[in-house]
């Protein structure tokens, strides 16, 4: 039974992070002209993942500053998820909590952090995301910043294994959504923030 208690903390944890991931989402869209309510059934389907994800870092990380960073991350995260999939907007501020968050516990020892790495995941994974927005294929410019964020949290090589579990959520997504065919949902600008954050959260898990 023991062993199951940060599992249990973590899923609780995760489940209550829903609320001001809720109240942050809101404040956010309606500084940007938004209509800030959350519909009940996207709060609901936020909290499951949330608490799911959250039992995971429990039996990660257990109750330790790496635990309350993943969480933190966890919470920046699913804002980024839901004003992404809502209304295609990844508000500056998120990106810059997920920098802050990084170099903060990442310069205190809290978690694995090598500054150089993290400089070069920066640079790597804007430039991956830059050249296509550049070229209009399909990239916002919020998502080249969450995603120079991401590699900043990562590292380079941790950005490379989001940047590759990105691809195959968003191929999982294109094949499972029957409401288009595949090779026109592909040409059509899928919001990549959801996928971005969702790998960064799993990446961040398994390597920091």
């Amino acid at each position: 039974m023991l062993d199951l208690l940060p599992v249990i903390c973590g899923a609780a944890s995760g489940a209550g992070l829903a609320i001001p991931a809720r109240l942050i989402s809101g404040l956010l869209l309606k500084q940007r002209g938004f209509a800030p309510g959350m519909e009940r059934k996207h709060f609901w389907m936020m909290l499951a993942g949330m608490s799911v994800i959250g039992g995971v870092i429990g039996w990660r990380a257990g109750v330790s500053f790496r635990g309350l960073y993943l969480m933190l991350l966890l919470l920046s995260a699913a804002c980024v998820f839901y004003t992404d999939a809502k209304h295609r907007v990844i508000p500056n501020e998120l990106v810059l909590a997920i920098l802050a968050l990084a170099a903060v516990f990442g310069l205190t020892g809290a978690i694995r952090f090598q500054i150089w790495q993290s400089l070069l995941g920066f640079a790597v994974c804007f430039v991956i995301f830059f050249l296509p927005a550049l070229f209009g294929k399909k990239v916002g410019a919020g998502d080249v910043k969450l995603a120079a964020a991401m590699g900043f949290a990562l590292g380079l090589t941790g950005s490379l294994y989001a940047i590759a579990c990105m691809g195959a959520l968003v191929l999982l997504y294109a094949i499972l959504d029957h409401r288009m065919p595949l090779p026109q949902m592909l040409k059509t600008m899928i919001p990549m923030g959801p996928f971005l954050a969702l790998a960064l959260v799993a990446v961040s898990i398994i390597l920091i």
